[in-house]
């Protein structure tokens, strides 16, 4: 056994090294939400919206300068030669057209080459007069807008290489000042956040719960070997990800901590029972403790593990990923607490002696005497909190979970304040009639609807369509005015504008209409208003195109990463939930058929789901939104503190003695000890995570923290209560 358990450490301990993270957004959509079969379709159309990065470069004064001017062109060219980048789009390379009586003139929108302060004072005035120019530049006239479009990466490190190269290219034509806004900036510092909490918080973890078990048992042997177990099913279990290939996400960075506390607890009740178990030798003494801790513990790792077993409902894969992987880790880690743990146990002495953390006799008798006062706290303290939960509203913000300062969230926020929006919007458009084109008159007087609406109404920046084509052209038509900046709305001048439509750069077409001119997109940037606000926003335009778009002419759709993103929020948030009343009722039934009676059932339901409830009340009083991130926090609340709860009841139903008060007195003398050691360690290991900056990591370590000191607090008052009156009924 011992030459098993060493192979199969040291197997999976060297694949800890092929353990990666990843942050893909796409991951996080339903693969069958009808939604996501959609942006899939879109995508291999038109390439993956979210595959850009915004480059914003700034002047504190003089834009316009010329020295400037020439090293932002020459920055923007050297764009073009970095692998990985497919196009390069800036209205530092864009043309001015204008139909003159000769023909077309076509000169630079800014003149680059060896520029004069005259020229650029007239480029500027031209610019700033037109709104499709104007929206390249900042409302301060002191930043503009370079857009690169590059390849789809799945492989964090080539998005670093290209970053690396941008920012390279930066420094060497001199522009001091350099904003990057896109997914490769944001998934970058995410996983650096996901990188640095996972270590940093592991091992704080690890180091506070070895000095707690010390200080708790007062031995360095006797500490040692819970520390062990569940560094071992940390070992375990990365290891098999790391052998298997998986990436860690923001959601599966979650598993050291869950599976930390859920082996300490294993870890710990055995622990607890070796001591509490008087026998001559140390074998009689494993065996004594089997007796009472293996099938209480079987059941809370049962239970456990079917309750994230319960994301696997949820079709979504980092969700799924999570749930399959908890529940594996879970059963690892009782695999070798009943195996290393034991086989320790089994050739080592504990002292027995030395006392160690437990519940005060005179608790119980204060409980007995004050029934009435802490039942009445109990439901008081219900009564102000659980009417938060109808204040709770899920609402999302892509970079809410950064801190304030971080440089990244500034970018984004300057794109939001000066640039129109840092969030890119889309629209999917598609002739009716497959005989008709785009192009067409009457299908192109749908669309400038559409974008219409969304510039004016929604109102969303930089939207570029069909339509805008057309509104350029028409200017470029009509001498090349700012005022000429319009859709035509006659059909002569409309058949006029589109003969120019071959003068403009098919690279520029195929990003917004297909070859066959059956399906176009709308695209533009809106800055982050929070899931929530969107959807309402989203809501409004879908009725107004409903009464004003006719649907035998084209057919519309809103798609995009921003858009699934919140929708996934929003579907996330509500499964999560849907899967935490799921595994609710079967731990129930399980409990039920264990405990075969449906009182105890409903005994050991509510010190679990009273911190639930208080919990998400105190979420919805603060403003807290419900999302993917804080959705999660009741899964693993009810998943770990379902545990103390199993331990405690199974213990007060096997006791010998037929005095209830007497039974609950040598249920909190053992398995109330353990509960006390083990939520101590839990709640100091989860309150590290406070000191996190990463949004999602602070409030894991808050909410966690408070949901199981409620369900201690429960554990030890309302349900010895509970159990006592059980009893004496019984009788």
């Amino acid at each position: 056994m011992t030459s098993l358990l060493v192979l199969i450490t040291t197997i999976l301990a060297w694949n800890l090294q092929y353990v990666t993270f990843d942050f893909e957004f796409e991951k996080f959509f339903p693969n069958d939400h009808p939604d996501s079969q959609a942006y899939t379709k879109h995508s291999a159309q038109f390439g993956y919206d979210n595959d850009y990065l915004h480059i914003i470069i700034q002047k504190d004064n003089h834009l316009f300068d010329p020295d400037f001017i020439k090293r932002a062109h020459l920055f923007e060219r050297s764009l073009t030669k970095i692998n990985d980048v497919e196009n390069v789009y800036s209205p530092l390379s864009l043309q001015h057209v204008i139909k003159s009586p000769t023909g077309l003139v076509i000169f630079p929108l800014i003149h680059t080459k060896d520029p004069t302060k005259y020229q650029l004072r007239q480029d500027s005035m031209r610019i700033f007069g037109n709104p499709f120019y104007r929206s390249a530049f900042s409302e301060n006239r002191k930043a503009l807008s370079i857009y690169l479009n590059h390849a789809h990466f799945a492989d964090q490190r080539r998005s670093e290489q290209l970053l690396s190269a941008i920012r390279f290219q930066a420094e060497k034509h001199g522009i001091e000042n350099i904003r990057l806004v896109g997914k490769l900036s944001a998934a970058g510092v995410f996983i650096s956040y996901i990188q640095n909490d996972f270590s940093k918080f592991l091992i704080g973890s690890l180091c506070l719960s070895f000095v707690l078990l010390l200080l708790i048992f007062r031995s360095f042997k006797s500490a040692m070997l819970p520390f062990l177990i569940s560094l071992l099913s940390i070992v375990w279990l990365f290891g098999l990800i790391g052998m298997l290939g998986y990436k860690i996400n923001l959601l599966s960075s979650l598993l050291p901590p869950i599976l930390f506390f859920v082996s300490m607890s294993d870890a710990v009740h055995l622990m607890n029972a070796l001591k509490k178990t008087l026998a001559s030798n140390s074998v009689d003494r494993v065996k004594g403790a089997m007796k009472i801790v293996w099938v209480p513990t079987f059941l809370t790792s049962v239970t456990t593990a079917i309750g994230f077993l319960s994301l696997l409902w949820i079709n979504t894969e980092p969700v799924q990923f999570l749930g399959l992987f908890a529940s594996i880790g879970i059963l690892i880690a009782f695999v070798i607490t009943f195996t290393f743990g034991l086989l320790v146990a089994s050739i080592s002495s504990y002292e027995t002696k030395k006392r160690i953390l437990e519940v005060p006799e005179s608790w119980l008798n204060y409980l007995l005497n004050n029934k009435t006062i802490i039942i009445g706290i109990a439901c008081v303290l219900l009564m102000i909190l659980t009417p938060g939960i109808f204040q709770l509203r899920i609402n999302s913000f892509l970079l809410d979970d950064l801190p304030e300062e971080s440089q990244v969230r500034k970018d984004f926020e300057f794109a939001d304040d000066q640039l129109g929006g840092s969030k890119p919007y889309e629209v999917r458009i598609e002739v009716t009639d497959t005989a008709s084109s785009i192009w067409d008159k009457e299908v192109m007087d749908q669309i400038i609807k559409i974008e219409e609406y969304l510039l004016n109404e929604y109102p969303i920046a930089k939207v570029q369509s069909p339509a805008t084509i057309i509104k350029y052209l028409n200017m470029a038509n009509n001498g090349g005015l700012n005022e000429n900046y319009q859709y035509p709305s006659s059909s002569g001048a409309y058949s006029q504008t589109l003969r120019l439509k071959n003068r403009i750069d098919p690279k520029r077409l195929d990003k917004l209409v297909t070859a066959n001119g059956k399906v176009a997109r709308l695209i533009g940037f809106f800055p982050e208003l929070g899931s929530y606000e969107t959807g309402l926003k989203n809501e409004k335009m879908l009725l107004f195109l409903k009464d004003e778009i006719d649907t035998e002419i084209i057919q519309y759709q809103i798609t995009g990463t921003t858009y699934l993103i919140d929708k996934s929020h929003e579907l996330l948030s509500i499964n999560l939930l849907k899967g935490l009343l799921t595994a609710i009722l079967v731990i129930g039934i399980i409990l039920g058929i264990y405990f075969k009676s449906w009182k105890l059932l409903l005994i050991s339901l509510v010190p679990n789901l009273i911190p639930l409830l208080m919990v998400a009340g105190t979420l919805g009083w603060l403003g807290i939104s419900l999302k993917m991130t804080t959705s999660i926090i009741f899964t693993i609340a009810f998943g770990i503190a379902v545990d103390d709860t199993i331990h405690m009841m199974s213990y007060y139903l096997k006791s010998q003695e037929s005095d209830p008060v007497l039974r609950m007195k040598e249920t909190f003398k053992h398995a109330g000890s353990a509960m006390l050691i083990t939520s101590i360690i839990m709640m100091s290991g989860f309150a590290l995570y406070l000191f996190s900056n990463f949004g999602a990591t602070y409030y894991l370590g808050l909410f966690v923290s408070l949901s199981l000191l409620i369900a201690l607090v429960i554990d030890l008052s309302l349900l010895p209560l509970l159990l006592i009156k059980f009893r004496k009924n019984a009788k």
